[in-house]
């Protein structure tokens, strides 16, 4: 009877398109040898492919954009008919008003900033802009022969109509910074359609504030698809956007989050947070089932957060967050009236033990698994045991009381206490040893050195260090063997 139900469950997405977001940890182009084939086994339709400053631009204008490690052109035609050999549909996602930190950062690009010392938005108004977008568009499409789509991003566009030149050219046209930006993006989205012959989709959340009249009037409805994202287990989006954004838009995607969602540094990703933001997803597509609405409805997006921007530090790393994912394409598939199953299911295609979903405890700790990237998992799990080991030390009554900056600077502790935290220091800096020699072994098989040397550097490297200095201090001061009269 159980299988039965199952089998006939109708998703609600019959499109879903995995976020990869390369502006942090980029994959070498031979993991996604192993991955795509298990994203398309566990569901997976599409791959929405961020490149940022990992795509191979070109030209005079743009010869310094790529970072060091970008991929090749051969690489980018290598993932490409890897896609393709499994049947999922590459969406190319370029920023094109926020979210530029990786062009606007140049020297050469400074002056399209909106704000001069902001590397984020750039202005809409300078005559070099669209050129410039468009032949990064441009290049991006004729890499992506085959790609029907492409992802023009605009989300967060945090500096709108601040220079000197966007306020001259609103006071002209009377307009707010509401029509400079709708401007922009339709100019963007016409020169997709038009001239690449391909379907531009946004982010919407800069429309969340617009009236319905301002974007019926405006006609991006017919323009792009609109991307709608929220990430959290209860869904923030009033209803009256839905009304809004139904009315006026022909087709709308969904975005929930399968990683990166939960805060810009953490490492450990809980699957039954993201398990819950799916279910949410499903229950508010499922209220337009009857409707003719719902014919809008054309997929969703699972995004996959790297970095929070260009500059942040590396957050989750994907194969550390697969558990998660297994578990939400298959929730998609099969409904939330079958977690059980769709856990084990996952379990089963991952080749791990246990429970992901019925767990005790909200992190990831599995005893073992067999997906591609097993190893970077499994480093992930020894640095969350670590870290809560170093969290228990450093929170010791011993080192609270003995060994704070007072009484290093003073050179005044008691050498009975010193012994015993000192033993359990040099247990930590032997963990910390070790994790460096797991993550530099078991990264190679997903990442170039580059990650797995920022990865220990930016999460391991302070706890050692921080260690390092402690047991430096600890030494010298127990070479002391008479001390002063207080005051110290």
């Amino acid at each position: 009877m159980e299988t039965e139900q199952i089998g006939s469950y109708v998703p609600l997405f019959k499109s879903k398109i995995v976020h990869l977001d390369l502006k942090g940890a980029p994959p070498k182009p031979a993991y996604f040898e192993e991955i795509f084939p298990l994203l398309a086994k566990l569901g997976a339709t599409g791959i929405l492919m961020e490149y940022e400053d990992m795509f191979p631009y070109a030209g005079l204008s743009l010869e310094n954009t790529p970072a060091h490690n970008a991929y090749t052109p051969a690489a980018v035609t290598q993932i490409n008919q890897l896609a393709k050999e499994n049947h999922l549909e590459i969406i190319p996602l370029i920023q094109t008003f926020g979210h530029l930190e990786f062009l606007l950062k140049l020297p050469e690009h400074l002056h399209l900033r909106e704000v001069s010392d902001q590397p984020q938005a750039i202005c809409p108004t300078q005559n070099e802009t669209l050129p410039l977008l468009f032949q990064m568009l441009q290049q991006v499409a004729k890499m992506h022969p085959e790609s029907k789509r492409i992802h023009i991003g605009a989300d967060e566009v945090y500096f709108i109509g601040r220079c000197n030149a966007c306020q001259e050219r609103m006071n002209t046209k009377l307009w707010s910074t509401s029509d400079l930006f709708i401007d922009h993006v339709s100019a963007v989205a016409k020169f997709v359609n038009n001239k690449l012959g391909m379907r531009p989709m946004m982010w919407d959340d800069e429309f969340r504030s617009f009236s319905e009249s301002q974007l019926v009037q405006s006609g991006i409805g017919k323009l792009v698809d609109i991307v709608v994202w929220n990430y959290k287990p209860s869904l923030e989006l009033d209803r009256e956007i839905w009304t809004k954004y139904l009315n006026v838009f022909d087709n709308i995607w969904a975005a929930s989050a399968f990683k990166g969602a939960t805060g810009s540094n953490q490492q450990i990703t809980s699957v039954r947070y993201h398990v819950e933001n799916h279910r949410a997803w499903l229950r508010l597509i499922d209220e337009y089932k009857d409707t003719a609405f719902i014919s809008k409805f054309k997929g969703i997006m699972l995004t996959g957060w790297s970095r929070y921007d260009h500059f942040a530090v590396l957050c989750e790393l994907l194969p550390a967050a697969l558990p998660s994912l297994a578990v939400d394409l298959l929730l998609l598939q099969y409904g939330e009236n079958h977690l059980h199953f769709i856990d084990q299911e996952a379990v089963k295609y991952l080749g791990c033990s246990g429970s992901f979903v019925f767990q005790l405890s909200q992190e990831t700790y599995y005893p073992s698994c067999n997906f591609p990237g097993w190893e970077v998992l499994s480093v992930i799990q020894n640095y969350g045991q670590v870290m809560e080991q170093y969290a228990k030390v450093l929170n010791n009554s011993v080192v609270r009381g003995w060994l704070t900056d007072y009484n290093l600077v003073k050179q005044f502790s008691s050498p009975t206490h010193l012994s015993g935290i000192g033993t359990e220091l040099s247990y930590l800096q032997t963990s910390f040893d070790s994790l460096r020699r797991e993550s530099e072994s078991s990264f190679d098989a997903v990442y170039d050195t580059n990650t797995a040397k920022e990865w220990f550097e930016t999460h391991v490297k302070p706890m050692a260090d921080r260690v390092n200095e402690l047991l430096m201090a600890i030494e010298t001061l127990r070479t002391k063997n008479v001390w002063p009269r207080r005051p110290l």
